[in-house]
């Protein structure tokens, strides 16, 4: 239940990058900011091969993530609302004059740390955390 690859854009412009995996993500990931470009907000999933493409647009920022058909639609949903709040709060009005990868250099690490946060750490999957707490009480 990984998630392989992210990027966060501005309409087609690419701000930030990851792949955690060697696959043609980028290529399809560009693709996909083509075809769902526009102004308005949008949480969609697109399937290739065995893999899911997670889309997140709120206010002209797309965050995008592919993951494992098995890590479901929460989780990559998750992580793609906690990339759209980090990125935000780190680079609020920068964003609408950045250049393709301006952002890159920093924000691709913490591309990388939080895919591997939501890949490894229970406290990221709230629902099935609070469920076994819930197991645990009714025992």
């Amino acid at each position: 239940m990984a998630i392989l690859y992210a990027l966060v854009a501005r309409g087609s412009v690419v701000l930030a990058e990851f792949t955690a995996a060697s696959t043609n993500a980028s290529a399809i990931a560009r693709q996909i900011l083509e075809k769902t470009s526009g102004d308005n907000d949008i949480n969609v999933s697109y399937s290739q091969d065995r893999y899911i493409f997670h889309v997140k647009r709120t206010d002209g920022l797309t965050v995008l993530c592919m993951a494992d058909e098995s890590a479901g639609r929460r989780i990559p949903f998750a992580f793609l609302e906690d990339m759209h709040q980090r990125f935000v709060r780190t680079y609020g009005g920068a964003v609408l004059s950045a250049l393709p990868y301006g952002m890159n250099d920093e924000f691709s690490r913490v591309l990388s740390q939080q895919m591997e946060y939501y890949l490894n750490d229970p406290n990221a999957d709230r629902i099935n955390r609070l469920k076994g707490e819930m197991s645990q009480v009714m025992l």
